[in-house]
């Protein structure tokens, strides 16, 4: 928990570099899907109202499969707009090690203005689509999962794309360039030899 809370403060603490959309790839944990996961970050957000097991999405039946979107790179999280069914919940969760995660927020059937079908969210203040229940604070992470917490047993996702600032870890870089004390110390003999024997071959 330390070690998860120390690099979260060193990412928080680093450099920010190039404000973008986050590109990622997506897997799914288990199967039974109907559709590609691919279908879930090809930028494609399925109509709203359209059907939630159209070839525009990746459909399941029951719990206890989650989809891993892994960013290229340590981001600062600062959007996410998504597409999924409207009469169900989906929890979403983050990670910056894929082992850790810390919850963002549940999407209840309640949220958004669909009463039938697919509908798209928002995060993001002036979007036609915001839904300020799913509004955050940015978070730094690699990897966020969204997985269903319950419904009517049938789900399906459309699209979930991320925006954010990419995090240049240059404090990490320079901490695993410093030589650890007893590199240091034989360094420091070798040097101490050196400068020795180029005395002696002096005199």
């Amino acid at each position: 928990m330390k070690k998860l809370a120390f690099a979260t403060a060193l990412a928080l603490s680093a450099t920010l570099i190039n404000a973008a959309p986050i590109s990622t790839t997506v897997s799914a944990s288990a199967n039974g899907i109907n559709g590609s996961p691919t279908l879930l970050n090809n930028g494609v957000f399925p109509a709203e109202v359209s059907a939630w097991n159209s070839n525009a999405t990746v459909s399941w039946k029951g719990l206890g499969k989650a989809f891993t979107f892994a960013f290229d790179d340590l981001y600062l999280v600062e959007d996410i707009r998504l597409s999924v069914d409207n009469n169900d919940s989906y929890a979403l969760d983050y990670s910056i090690d894929n082992q850790s995660w810390t919850s963002l927020f549940t999407i209840l059937p309640s949220y958004g203005e669909i009463s039938w079908g697919m509908d798209t969210m928002s995060s993001v203040l002036g979007d036609a689509e915001y839904v300020s229940q799913i509004d955050f604070s940015p978070f730094a992470a690699r990897y966020v999962r969204i997985q269903a917490a319950g419904g009517d047993n049938s789900y399906a996702i459309g699209e979930v794309a991320f925006g954010g600032t990419r995090i240049q870890q240059q404090t990490a870089q320079a901490t695993a360039t410093v030589p650890e004390p007893g590199m240091l110390a034989l360094l420091g003999i070798a040097l101490g030899a050196g400068l020795v024997a180029r005395r002696r071959r002096e005199a």
